[in-house]
């Protein structure tokens, strides 16, 4: 039997469908009654990570994922995720001194690098992603290079991200692809979408060139999918003997 999954989304609403969409797409399953079953938590009113973590605004939205994290729990879960990269700063906090089982998206997308042989990494994230070194400090600890945005780069991937969460799909995907091409113009032999709106508007780059991408939503959702069928068939071999 499989396990159920519960993800802490709504950062941003987007995000999570596509997370869902493709935890779906990616499941051996043959019915309905074989997909994994998931509780989705799709509350998109928790306070804005980048702002408060640039000093911006002063409401902590740990408070808010705590609440999620806990809501998820008491419905019974066997795991939580959570689909956006930036609230991956609270990820030690929130699953500190807990029982159910958690994915981190850092850790996976650093398991896909290594897989892939990846030398090189290009960073595409929020302001506040690149400021908390989520991804930098985890490159960094397995000996993994990278390319960082400089500030006028910086400011033209956050003005995409801002135009995706807003439903402006046309002027994200314009300012986000210039920022891909550079980083690949600058020695990145691969891209990281290391926010979750990012791989909703790259999808002529996903399709031609997909070995220049690491999608976070798509990483996250694989590992997923690994974690439950997996769980399943050592639950069958159990009942077997």
């Amino acid at each position: 039997m499989l396990r159920t999954l519960g993800v802490l989304g709504g950062m941003g609403p987007l995000a999570t469908a596509s997370f869902m969409n493709q935890v779906i797409a990616l499941s051996p399953a043959k019915s309905d009654q074989e997909h994994i079953p998931m509780f989705i938590r799709n509350i998109p009113q928790i306070p804005d990570r980048t702002k408060f973590l640039m000093g911006l605004e002063g409401e902590n939205p740990f408070f808010e994922l705590k609440k999620g994290f806990k809501e998820l729990t008491s419905l019974g879960v066997s795991c939580i995720v959570i689909p956006c990269n930036t609230a991956h700063y609270w990820y030690d906090a929130l699953t500190k001194n807990t029982d159910v089982h958690t994915i981190s998206i850092v850790k996976s997308v650093i398991k896909q690098v290594k897989a892939t042989g990846k030398q090189k990494v290009g960073i595409l994230a929020t302001t506040a992603t690149l400021n908390m070194g989520i991804y930098q400090n985890a490159f960094k600890q397995h000996n993994i290079d990278f390319v960082e945005p400089n500030t006028q780069q910086q400011a033209t991937i956050m003005d995409g991200i801002t135009a995706v969460k807003a439903g402006d799909l046309n002027k994200g995907r314009h300012l986000l692809s210039k920022a891909y091409d550079l980083m690949l113009a600058q020695g990145a032999d691969c891209v990281l979408f290391g926010c979750t709106e990012i791989p909703l508007v790259l999808n002529e780059q996903t399709k031609h060139s997909p070995d220049t991408y690491l999608d976070t939503i798509a990483i996250l959702a694989q590992e997923c999918v690994n974690w439950a069928y997996a769980n399943a068939h050592q639950s069958t071999l159990s009942s077997v003997a």
